[in-house]
């Protein structure tokens, strides 16, 4: 079995970008086009050893997309073959696994594998690596290159020290962008003045490189560059009704859970992300829902054994900065001058889309659903599938059923 399962969602959409989108993630690759994918896997062939095992988890924005997507994602990783071995999940398995784990679990279980969105897909990977009985994961992203050499030994040695620091643990890396810096590029536009989102990243991230602890805490994690260790990814699953940002909110989660997140300044992967298709104001709308949805599951803490209770001011700078009470502020600033600005360029659906994200965020902080004991149950219900899943016996018959 490997140490090291190293994961990668890869997103898919219609050819040009066309065509309705069920899911909406930041740049699948359209499927006329050669994508990012193989770049990564090629970034991968000077540190893949036999204990490293490498996954692709592949999505589709639209379930009439599947069989396409599959399609399309096998043939970028065997043409021409790569000289590792490349596991594939895809939504054919996908039905596989949910008809192996439907008997078991009293019929709870079948609804934890899903690929409809950033979280559920993440905990696909998470699947992926019990089932290979790794030691640890390695989430990496697919508009990602790895450059340091050292990349694998680090993890090794990150992981050995943080061992005697806690008993469980997360450990996050950071992204150098194409520019060469770690701070994100900040948007200069009228209405980013009121919605300071990348520039609290970046004074999270200036903080973490400015300690003179060499793994300090952090409050953020980067989906394309987490380190899980199985006593981490068996026990707590990504939330899936988070529409994004599902790293960060996963590192709060285990915070919740007393489990502590660090951080290594010099783990760093190569971030190239193509430019995003969707427009502001539907980019606006899954933060504003997202932060309205994680502030209230923090509200709705309850004390439970184990548990911790946790504050936005525990988050800060980010994402704590939008966890409280100034949202709603920052969230009616920000969009009432980009819909001005919409309406300026005389595109006024764009601008009525902008304030109708006004009265999704209200209905979203209103919810009387208990978002806490929902997300609760989802994690007992995934420690139990996890643990089934980890039986020898049990993960050579699912792995003989998905992969020969």
């Amino acid at each position: 079995m490997a140490s090291f399962v190293l994961a990668i969602p890869t997103y898919w959409t219609h050819p040009e970008g066309t065509g309705g989108e069920d899911l909406i993630f930041d740049h699948p690759s359209p499927l006329n086009t050669a994508g990012t994918l193989r770049r990564t896997l090629e970034s991968l062939i000077p540190l893949v050893t036999p204990d490293i095992a490498v996954a692709v988890v592949a999505a589709a924005t639209a379930p009439e997309l599947d069989s396409l997507v599959e399609a399309r994602v096998r043939e970028i990783i065997t043409s021409p073959p790569l000289p590792y071995p490349v596991v594939l999940l895809a939504p054919s398995h996908l039905a596989v696994l949910q008809d192996m784990v439907q008997p078991q679990g009293g019929g709870k279980w079948s609804s934890l594998i899903s690929s409809a969105g950033y979280g559920a897909i993440r905990n696909l990977a998470l699947v992926t690596a019990n089932l290979l009985g790794a030691e640890a994961l390695v989430s990496l992203d697919d508009d990602e290159v790895i450059e340091e050499a050292d990349f694998f030994e680090r993890i090794t040695a990150d992981l050995e020290e943080l061992d005697r620091r806690s008993p469980v643990f997360g450990l996050g890396g950071l992204y150098v962008n194409p520019d060469g810096r770690i701070a994100a590029p900040e948007p200069t536009a009228p209405w980013a003045l009121f919605w300071p989102k990348l520039r609290s990243m970046n004074q999270t991230f200036a903080g973490l490189m400015a300690g003179e602890d060499p793994m300090p805490l952090t409050p953020l994690a980067l989906g394309g560059n987490m380190v899980l260790p199985g006593g981490l990814f068996r026990r707590l699953p990504f939330d899936p009704r988070i529409p994004r940002g599902e790293d960060v909110d996963y590192v709060v989660n285990a915070r919740v859970w007393g489990i502590p997140f660090f951080c290594d300044p010099k783990l760093r992967v190569r971030h190239l992300p193509p430019a995003k298709p969707h427009p502001t104001w539907l980019r606006l709308r899954q933060d504003l829902v997202r932060f309205a949805y994680a502030r209230r599951k923090l509200r709705q803490q309850e004390p439970r054994p184990g548990m911790v209770k946790v504050s936005p001011l525990d988050l800060t700078p980010y994402p704590g900065a939008f966890l409280g009470d100034d949202l709603e502020d920052m969230a009616h600033r920000s969009h009432t001058v980009l819909a001005l600005e919409y309406l300026a360029a005389g595109e006024d659906e764009a601008a009525r889309q902008t304030l109708l994200n006004l009265r999704l965020l209200q209905e979203e902080s209103a919810n009387p659903a208990n978002a806490f004991a929902a997300y609760l149950d989802f994690a007992q219900r995934w420690q139990a599938l996890q643990t089934w899943l980890a039986d020898p016996e049990v993960a050579a018959r699912v792995r003989k059923s998905l992969w020969g």
